[in-house]
């Protein structure tokens, strides 16, 4: 069957997690993903814990690709990109703005060499404006949009911001340049041409954030008007074993809420702490669930692939990598009808699919591929 994105060919000069989470997702969908990295390796290769050299950030991020080195310094490593570029459809890259035209390889002369070229430039603040040569991480972008201000805020006002542990900056933005990436596909049906995409950290999390709109429009914030016009429950709660969130707004999950916990009235969320301290997390899931409240527990990373639900889902992904042996990683997370997403080919060894490309692609011989090596180009 054929998979969604078939005979889309991308390269991907992307690094960390920004860029290479971007490019699985299209490699997930069936594009054709072919990782450059310079001749030591990008540098997620070796971003700690290792296990059997292996670290598990880049065996998960760049599952499905094809990798090849290539010396863009080089004069016969520009030549051999360019000669990709010709038969590629998009370019994903994550360089410092400017670098790539200082290159030689910024998208006006690269469209020059393919005009259907879509050629998306992802950067923490974007490829103009003040800010454009600041460097950016996940954190960088969870502090410019205001998202850690927010976060804790609700129950501790005097406490300071708080970043999200996972790299939601990053990843965030990674599904806004895969959305991009395929609109532009789309209109490259009816225009015939390609098109640049800026993608920025700092811009993709700031549309992240309603409350926002909540500012501009009225001055309060989040928890200001929380605490004037929410009269429900909706949050974190204790239980003897763990954690629990816990949702009932006004009107009838509350009164169900209110029936689950055999009380009058629910009139401060000490009724409902005390409650569920006083409880399993099990038996304050089953019984909130049977009274159709939203409830959940409060899992930990070594929790989540073993609920039932992540695996009924098929949630799960298990990928044989050469150094890290059978991994367990999150799976493709959207279902479709007529196309089976099944990710199972592992993230590349550092090169080890140059020869193939350079030699089933762009023709080359085992000769000149072993020349180009001891010139230092690949």
């Amino acid at each position: 069957m054929p998979k969604i994105l078939d005979r889309i060919r991308i390269l991907d000069l992307t690094h960390y997690w920004f860029g290479p989470f971007c490019t699985m997702l299209l490699g997930d969908m069936g594009a054709e993903v072919i990782k450059i990295e310079p001749p030591w390796g990008e540098m997620n290769r070796f971003f700690p814990p290792l296990v059997n050299g292996a670290s598990p950030y880049f065996v998960y991020l760049n599952r499905g690709k094809k990798g090849m080195t290539l010396n863009l310094k080089h004069e016969s490593g520009i030549k051999i990109f360019e000669d990709l570029v010709r038969i590629s459809d998009v370019l994903v890259q994550s360089y410092s703005p400017g670098a790539m035209d200082r290159l030689g390889l910024g998208y006006d002369e690269l469209r020059k060499i393919n005009p259907r070229l879509i050629y998306a430039s992802l950067s923490g603040f974007g490829q103009t404006g003040p800010y454009a040569a600041r460097l950016s991480f996940d954190i960088t972008a969870q502090a410019m949009c205001g998202i850690m201000s927010l976060t804790g805020e609700r129950n501790d006002p005097k406490g300071p911001p708080i970043h999200t542990e996972e790299a939601i900056g990053d990843l965030i933005p990674a599904l806004f340049a895969d959305i991009s990436i395929l609109a532009a596909l789309y209109a490259r049906r009816t225009t015939g041409v390609g098109q640049m995409i800026d993608v920025a950290q700092s811009d993709t999390m700031i549309a992240m954030i309603p409350s926002i709109v909540l500012h501009t429009l009225t001055g309060e914030k989040p928890v200001d008007t929380y605490k004037k016009y929410f009269t429900g429950i909706y949050g974190m709660f204790e239980s003897a074993d763990g954690y629990v969130v816990i949702g009932a707004p006004m009107g009838d999950i509350l009164e169900r809420l209110t029936k689950a916990l055999a009380v009058e009235k629910i009139d401060s969320r000490d009724i409902v702490r005390d409650w569920a301290k006083a409880r399993r997390t099990k038996e304050v899931v089953d019984r909130l669930v049977e009274a159709r409240v939203p409830v959940a527990p409060v899992l930990g990373v070594d929790q989540v692939f073993e609920d039932p639900h992540v695996i009924a889902r098929g949630m799960i992904a298990e990928i044989d990598h050469p150094q890290s042996g059978k991994t367990r990683m999150p799976n493709f997370p959207v279902k479709f009808s007529e196309t089976t997403i099944a990710p199972s080919v592992p993230a590349p060894m550092l090169g080890q699919h140059t020869e193939e490309i350079l030699t089933g692609l762009l023709g080359y011989s085992k000769e000149e591929v072993e020349r180009l090596r001891r010139e230092g180009a690949l």
